[in-house]
């Protein structure tokens, strides 16, 4: 199976989520879609992360040896929708503190910067959530940004 072969404009949520079950399945295929995911064409970076993050739903554990690389991908990525799914394959698990440190640094640079994707954006403070409940400044310092972005633009995310 060539995932290349799927990884198309007109891939649907059935695809998705084989695709998905499929690597999950084969160890030897999660290379190839990191791989894609990093230097494919624009449509595989999105599809591929798509994937990954339909990984992520069916066992969150699963990528946790990939952290660093995905944190890799994330401050080098351009691509809102790349940007979101990444983002995803990193919720609702319990993070190292190295880890959840970088992901507190990327998230609180996208949290209201508005040249991200509303999407990204609303990501970023999902994360921001939970991951601060330790650092009572850090709470505060991300309730005065999204009333500083509130008081802009109307509305947060």
């Amino acid at each position: 199976m060539e995932l290349t072969d799927y990884l198309i404009p007109r891939m649907g949520r059935a695809t998705r989520d084989r695709l998905a079950a499929t690597v999950w399945g084969d160890n030897d295929m999660l290379p190839e879609l990191l791989t894609l995911i990093q230097s494919g064409s624009k449509i595989q970076r999105m599809k591929g992360a798509w994937v990954l993050s339909g990984i992520h739903a069916i066992d969150s554990e699963f990528l946790n040896s990939h952290q660093p690389f995905l944190l890799q991908l994330l401050r080098c990525e351009t691509i809102g929708g790349v940007k979101r799914e990444l983002l995803r394959c990193f919720e609702g698990i319990v993070l190292r503190d190295e880890i959840s440190e970088q992901i507190i640094s990327i998230t609180m640079a996208w949290v209201t910067d508005d040249k991200q994707d509303l999407a990204v954006r609303y990501l970023c403070y999902r994360l921001l959530v939970p991951l601060l409940r330790p650092y009572p400044e850090l709470q505060q310092e991300l309730k005065d940004q999204t009333e500083l972005y509130r008081s802009k633009f109307g509305r947060f995310p």
